[in-house]
């Protein structure tokens, strides 16, 4: 039976860094970040303690469509994230319930799969992540674009 755990809470942002700080301030959140990731057109801010991923647009043609969110629906909460043991099993549990896939993202010994929001989903994008127990989703990434975390 497909079992997954809630990673942390996807928000879009016009501006990484002043989320973070005020994230920081407000929440008593710890991030990693933001980081740029080239590949997806995104500074993106990941937990290092409290949940929450941040994410701004670095090019219009971004790989979650942050650019069109902002435009259309401001900032806010977009997705959540899951983390699975195995992503192949949880990918064929998503396809028997009719998903496809959106957008692939791998980062060192992370992977993840984007769903973005449909009706299937009650307009929620969801990502399903699978990354080594000892190494979090945000340290993963952190090494894999240079940081020195």
């Amino acid at each position: 039976m497909f079992r997954a755990k809630l990673d942390r809470v996807a928000i879009v942002v016009k501006d990484a860094e002043k989320a973070v700080k005020d994230m920081e301030k407000l929440l008593g959140c710890e991030f990693y970040g933001p980081l740029d990731d080239k590949g997806a057109g995104l500074l993106v801010a990941l937990p290092r303690r409290g949940g929450i991923e941040l994410v701004s647009p670095t090019r219009s043609d971004d790989a979650i469509n942050a650019t069109g969110l902002l435009a259309t629906r401001g900032e806010g909460i977009t997705g959540i994230a899951l983390r699975v043991d195995d992503i192949e099993e949880a990918e064929r549990h998503f396809a028997e319930l009719g998903l496809t896939p959106d957008v692939r993202i791998n980062h060192g010994g992370m992977k993840e799969i984007l769903f973005k929001a449909q009706e299937a989903t009650h307009n929620v994008e969801i990502a399903i992540n699978e990354y080594p127990e000892a190494n979090g989703l945000g340290l993963e990434v952190a090494h894999d674009l240079g940081v020195d975390a």
